[in-house]
């Protein structure tokens, strides 16, 4: 493969990333967990981050005693988180497919890292790319 198929291939590659990106950012505003504790009587929807977005109690929980209730929105709060997580991971492997998933999907990095590492590797094509076309540039002059 001659310099300027390289060129042309990392660029691809690079515009195939941000396209799937901006893909993946435009439904992640969209992602919502939803969750309710055993009785169902109690639920709790979640935006990014975990934070609670809508909270529905039905009102015969409020017979519940307060440590109960308390309880009972932990539940649902931990279920909605779950079902998030879920729905993000969906999200990630519509967008990226499944080899991006390895590392979050068990825990062991966060999609901020993910994304930092995929920023960093596109930039360094970029950058090799660039730096190519300059040597080609100076080479032809």
């Amino acid at each position: 493969m001659d310099n300027s198929q390289e060129i042309d291939r990392a660029l691809r590659i690079s515009q195939d990333l941000q396209r799937k990106a901006e893909a993946f950012q435009s439904r992640l505003a969209e992602v919502t967990g939803h969750g309710s504790d055993d009785s169902g009587l109690v639920q709790v929807s979640v935006g990014l981050g975990g934070s609670v977005s809508d909270v529905h109690v039905d009102a015969r929980a409020m017979r519940f005693a307060s440590h109960d209730l308390a309880d009972a929105f932990k539940q649902a709060h931990a279920a909605a988180t779950q079902d998030m997580q879920a729905r993000m991971a969906d999200a990630q492997r519509e967008a990226f497919g499944d080899e991006l998933l390895s590392g979050i999907l068990d825990g062991s990095r966060s999609p901020d890292e993910v994304f930092g590492d995929m920023r960093r590797t596109a930039e360094v094509g970029l950058d090799a790319s660039l730096d190519e076309i300059e040597r080609l540039r100076r080479r032809l002059s």
